[in-house]
């Protein structure tokens, strides 16, 4: 690190839609210069969204390439590239780390079904795996109607075995292949309130769907044990994943107790039960009171970091959704004089929109910074 750097976590979010360019190819070019434009900002860490739909924006021989990256669900680029071993080089070289975001249990989109591709999609691997019930797919998550939940996406049931298998591959597949620094977790909850009442979490409560008033609980558990195979998958009984220091992190609902009652998504129980390394809460909606002043995001913050257990807490903040630079620096200097030790900014597009990269480089990150160390993988 250069003498008087300080200790940060500062993590960018890349999503799909931010690194693919609307509606551009992906090049090399273009992600070289989004590394450089990062690491000139100050940025020390990319969380790059290598997963969206149980698709692949990298050489995965566990699921099929992305269509939105190649044209065809299933085709390698041509010419041929790899993004993800493409951006690890770049960004190691800029002294950055790269942590593969990968959506957890979102299937595909909300209409349709995938193509027939080798290696085959998860949606019909769950529906070999489950079967269809009236037609519909019993892996995937159900309302209290019996419909296939069509919000974003279509879901996979947390309740479903093999699809926590399926996962565990993913990520060794990842890990193994490629010199990766993390991996970070995405939309590992359910869809909704309502969900979910597939065929799968009824054989496997025994109950009807939110028949008793501990169906939640069960519903919980069966997200927190995906997140605990993940972190279980990962490493050793050294706390080492293949030789080498890797953080398991996740993007979680911004306000913890309406994330737990409405997605079942108890994050601070992954914390503090010490199955992941960070939280990254979302806290970023210009339209909402959580976010609508620092001293609200820095309350909403603290929530999250007095329960933190010893482990990381990085605050998420947004990048365009508020009226000037002013209200970015101010939420990463509340995160400092909470001690969280680093923060996320939701995300390299919107930056790169409002064009606020030299206002980091000149301002909040005008100091370099290292990530911190995981002190427990020893």
């Amino acid at each position: 690190p250069p003498p008087g750097a300080m200790v940060e976590f500062r993590g960018l979010w890349v999503t799909r839609f931010n690194w693919m360019g609307g509606d551009l190819p992906a090049t090399p070019d273009s992600i070289d210069i989004m590394v450089n434009t990062a690491a000139d900002a100050g940025f020390n860490a990319l969380l790059f969204q290598v997963r969206g739909t149980a698709d692949a924006y990298y050489a995965s021989s566990v699921e099929p390439w992305a269509a939105r990256l190649t044209g065809e669900l299933g085709r390698p680029p041509y010419p041929y590239w790899d993004p993800l071993e493409r951006i690890i080089a770049r960004a190691h070289e800029r002294g950055m780390q790269v942590h593969a975001y990968i959506n957890v249990y979102t299937v595909w989109t909300p209409t349709g079904t995938p193509s027939y591709t080798s290696p085959l999609h998860l949606w019909h691997l769950l529906a070999q795996e489950h079967g269809l019930d009236g037609g519909l797919n019993s892996g995937l998550q159900w309302d209290r109607t019996e419909q296939i939940v069509r919000n974003e996406y279509q879901w996979a049931t947390p309740a479903s075995v093999f699809l926590d298998n399926h996962l565990m591959e993913v990520t060794r597949d990842l890990v193994q292949n490629y010199d990766l620094d993390g991996i970070h977790l995405d939309r590992v909850r359910y869809a909704g309130p309502n969900a979910s009442c597939d065929p799968v979490s009824f054989e496997r409560s025994g109950v009807e769907c939110f028949a008793t008033s501990t169906y939640g609980n069960w519903q919980r558990a069966q997200v927190n044990g995906t997140v605990q195979k993940f972190y279980e998958s990962l490493f050793d009984d050294t706390g080492w994943a293949y030789g080498r220091r890797i953080m398991l992190s996740a993007a979680v609902f911004p306000l913890y107790e309406s994330g737990r009652i409405n997605y079942y998504q108890d994050s601070k129980a992954w914390i503090q039960s010490g199955y992941i390394d960070a939280l990254v809460p979302m806290i970023y909606s210009s339209s909402s009171a959580f976010d609508a002043t620092v001293e609200s995001w820095r309350q909403v913050a603290q929530d999250f970091y007095d329960d933190r257990a010893g482990r990381f807490v990085f605050p998420g903040l947004g990048s365009n959704h508020y009226g000037s630079f002013a209200e970015i620096a101010g939420r990463i200097e509340a995160s400092r004089s909470l001690g969280t030790g680093g923060h996320a900014i939701f995300s390299y597009g919107g930056l790169a929109s409002r064009g606020y990269f030299d206002d980091l480089r000149y301002g909040p990150y005008a100091v370099p910074a290292v990530p911190p160390t995981i002190t427990w993988h020893e």
